[in-house]
């Protein structure tokens, strides 16, 4: 691991929106290096990062490198040995990087002036990123990262300004999204002064869904905090999952469902005619009796298909005939007391789960918007409601009417944040895209993803493109306008993560490095 603090290189130019610098040839220089370059006489510590590595060399003529690598290749046909006079002096690496800032007496300010002449540039160390500490908020997720290593200093995210103004978790399969969010969550438990609804349809986040793997439950704060919902059986505390159909409206049939206009126009005169009770006569009775009673001339087919449609959603007994037998009340008054609330849905088809996300959503959203403005409200914490495979229902076309899309343009005025999870940011909504305050951008393959986020973005990431491609397993790039870069993490391996938090109430231990295998 390299060490803090330690010499790479002097500066060589460029500007004051551009780093180069030559590294000294014993000294490994990575994409994403955090650096920094000190202006003795100002007191002024120049904060870059870098952003790519080229080979130079000290050699007549621009091509000398290209002749020079020509005629090695003819020696070696020949079976010749070739030496470079003096290699180790002639040639090196260039770093190019991007200033973040300078701190000036414990300050940071968006750099407007150059560091000095040759000056020199080393890694940055923890005490070069102390200013950064107010920035980080009470949501811990990681440790700051410098390129391929990182630097003891926590990192995180403000859970009060973030989490009412959604936020964003972007990563391809293997990059880390669901050990970030079981992180995430886990400080939220810690805290206790979030109500975070975490809907599973994978069936991980409770016990850690494979052996070797640790979840929820096996947070030491997760006790009085943690409150579970499912409909399978589960190894330890847990409520069982049912809705009543009189909470479903029509509103969230259509966000599971593509309905023709003769199907929409059914079921709303449907819910006109039965009320709140509509799925359940569709129900019980028969096509031929549903068209006699409800007002409208209705093809037999329409019908039936809808009916069909519906059937699907109560075959397994969570969605229940009773209008008391319900969770969303008792799942609202858990994120209001800063409970984290896991909704199994593993057992469950991708409609069903997505009725639970929607009618959750839908009720959190509409019960908040009838405290506003009451002092119950002022002293109600905020909710992150996550919702996995985003791009189910926030990409464009329908997608812009569902109850998602509302929360992302109107959620943050009623403390109802919403958290998208998705290996396919490119299919998301842009302008629903662009409501996200708070981005965990981690490593993307697909330059489309990555432009969408760009664009996206409360910092100017366009020169962490080759940063971006790059990230490894568990490496990320926290964006939010409440810090004043977009900030590189390496995030906590749960499992491991879990050995130094205390128990409810108990303070933390003291932070300790991840081990070298980290991931």
């Amino acid at each position: 691991m390299a060490s803090e603090g330690e010499e790479l290189g002097r500066i060589i130019g460029d500007s004051v929106t551009h780093l180069q610098f030559r590294c000294r040839n014993d000294r490994d220089v990575f994409v994403g290096d955090l650096v920094v370059a000190e202006d003795e006489a100002t007191g002024t510590r120049f904060l870059f990062r870098v952003t790519n590595v080229r080979h130079g060399a000290e050699a007549m003529g621009p091509d000398w490198m290209a002749r020079t690598a020509g005629a090695m290749i003819a020696m070696d046909d020949h079976g010749q040995e070739h030496r470079l006079h003096e290699a180790d002096q002639r040639l090196y690496k260039v770093g190019l990087g991007v200033p973040l800032g300078y701190v000036k007496e414990g300050a940071f300010r968006k750099a407007k002036s150059l560091a000095p002449h040759f000056g020199v540039v080393r890694r940055a160390a923890s005490d070069d990123y102390k200013f950064l500490a107010e920035f980080m908020g009470d949501i811990e997720v990681g440790y700051l990262r410098s390129g391929e290593t990182h630097v003891a200093f926590p990192v995180g995210i403000d859970g009060a300004k973030s989490f009412p103004y959604h936020v964003g978790i972007f990563a391809t399969t293997g990059m880390g999204k669901s050990n970030l969010m079981k992180v995430l969550a886990g400080s939220a438990l810690e805290r206790g002064r979030y109500g975070v609804l975490l809907v599973d349809p994978h069936g991980e986040y409770y016990d850690g869904g494979a052996a070797g793997r640790k979840g929820l439950r096996d947070h030491p704060a997760a006790p009085g905090r943690l409150s579970v919902y499912s409909t399978r059986d589960l190894k330890g505390p847990h409520h069982r999952l049912t809705f009543s159909a009189h909470e479903i409206e029509t509103t969230d049939i259509l966000n599971l469902f593509e309905m023709s206009s003769a199907q929409k126009d059914f079921i709303d005169a449907a819910r006109g005619h039965y009320g709140p009770a509509w799925i359940v006569e569709l129900g019980e009775k028969t096509e031929a009796q549903v068209m006699a009673e409800v007002p409208g001339r209705f093809h037999e087919g329409t019908v039936a298909v809808v009916k069909r449609k519906l059937r699907r959603l109560v075959r397994n007994g969570m969605v229940h005939k009773d209008a008391k037998v319900t969770v969303t009340k008792p799942i609202l008054a858990d994120l209001r007391a800063g409970k984290v609330v896991l909704v199994d849905s593993s057992g469950l088809t991708e409609a069903e789960e997505l009725l639970v996300s929607t009618v959750l959503a839908r009720f959190i959203l509409e019960e908040n918007k009838k405290l506003f403005g009451d002092a119950a409200f002022d002293a109600m914490p905020p909710v992150l409601i996550t919702l996995e495979e985003a791009q189910r229902v926030l990409g464009g076309g329908e997608g812009r009417q569902s109850v998602f899309a509302q929360i992302a343009r109107e959620g943050r005025k009623f403390k109802t944040g919403l958290c998208a999870i998705t290996q396919q940011p490119k299919l998301l909504d842009r302008e629903v895209v662009s409501q996200f305050n708070t981005l965990f951008i981690m490593g993307l393959a697909d330059k489309r993803d990555r432009d969408i986020l760009q664009d996206s973005a409360k910092q100017d990431v366009s020169a962490l493109e080759n940063e971006i491609q790059m990230l490894m397993p568990g490496e990320v790039l926290i964006t939010s306008p409440y810090a004043p870069f977009a900030v590189p993490g390496l995030v906590h391996l749960y499992e491991r993560h879990l050995e130094t938090r205390p128990k409810r109430d108990e303070p933390a231990p003291a932070a300790r490095p991840p081990p070298a295998d980290f991931y």
